[in-house]
């Protein structure tokens, strides 16, 4: 029996984040003094009026590449997902909104609840962002997230 069944193959990662929903505190290691903020655009298929193209795009402690591996290095399968089995596709969306925190989580398409709810919790605990400006305004921006599970138990595992 394999240690762990399962491979997360990340699928997309034009930007990530979602907000908090348990009692248990996921710790993502703050920026070092030397981590600058950086810009993370946000899909072009999210620009609208609700989420206008930004005069300056949102920004991440180390950027995008800081903001990937906080997330990878914390994506867990939940012991629920496990039991049930989670194979699939999670496309997860959120904003960050006007003061640089993440929320509005909506799941497109997730393999299972707990995976889910995992988003949720990881990507609310992330940094928070120096928000998007417009015309000298902060204003939202919408990411996504996008990974593929494998639990082992799908036909195309065995």
């Amino acid at each position: 029996m394999r240690l762990h069944a399962f491979s997360i193959i990340t699928a997309l990662f034009a930007c990530l984040f979602l907000s908090a929903c348990s009692t248990t505190q996921t710790v993502i290691p703050a920026a070092g003094p030397d981590m600058s903020y950086q810009e993370v655009p946000m899909p072009d298929e999210f620009i609208s009026s609700e989420y206008p193209r930004p005069d300056t795009w949102a920004k991440y402690p180390g950027g995008r590449s800081m903001l990937t591996r906080a997330i990878q290095m914390k994506t867990t399968i939940p012991d629920q997902a496990r039991r049930d089995g989670y194979s699939g596709r999670a496309v997860i969306t959120y904003v960050v909104d006007k003061e640089g925190h993440a929320g509005k989580v909506e799941a497109l398409m997730s393999p299972h609840e707990s995976i889910t709810e995992m988003y949720k919790e990881l990507i609310g605990n992330l940094n928070r962002w120096e928000p998007a400006m417009l015309n000298g305004e902060p204003v939202p921006q919408k990411y996504m997230v996008v990974a593929s599970f494998r639990d082992g138990n799908s036909e195309e595992d065995n």
